[in-house]
């Protein structure tokens, strides 16, 4: 009777130290092919870390291209705000002049007054009013 030969996963590891041919070829095939992609493997894991490392790159420098451009932004608008306040005083400085002010005064109508009357206007009074038990005051 001719025995079939059992495929290479199912042979049960022999203690450390003992060989067979068999197992020998098979751990020799295992690192021949493992050896054949680890150069494959290194070149892209490199390349890969390389490109990871550009890509965070030029995100940050995007991220500081769209601050500088937003900062830009705030400057020109800063600066029209300051101009348009400057304008603005200017025009109420020229608004409330006495000049201006007697002229309309005048177009409309009025009068420097003749007499001066001063009028006295007596202080406010409080009164207080009970509002029974003391114990409850605090309830106003």
């Amino acid at each position: 009777m001719i025995a079939r030969p059992l495929p290479y996963d199912e042979i049960a590891p022999r203690p450390r130290g003992t060989r067979s041919g068999r197992t020998a070829a098979h751990v020799r095939r295992k690192r021949t092919k493992a050896k054949r992609y680890a150069g494959f493997v290194q070149i892209f894991s490199t390349v890969g870390v390389i490109t990871i490392a550009v890509v965070v790159y030029l995100a940050l420098m995007a991220n500081v291209t769209r601050m500088n451009y937003e900062l830009a932004k705030s400057d020109r608008t800063k600066s029209a705000l300051v101009d348009e306040n400057s304008r603005l005083d200017d025009r109420i400085a020229r608004l409330e002049t006495r000049e201006r002010l007697a002229r309309l005064a005048n177009s409309l109508g009025y009068r420097e007054p003749d007499t001066f009357a001063t009028v006295v206007v007596p202080e406010d009074r409080v009164a207080t009013v009970p509002h029974g038990s003391a114990l409850l005051s605090w309830l106003r």
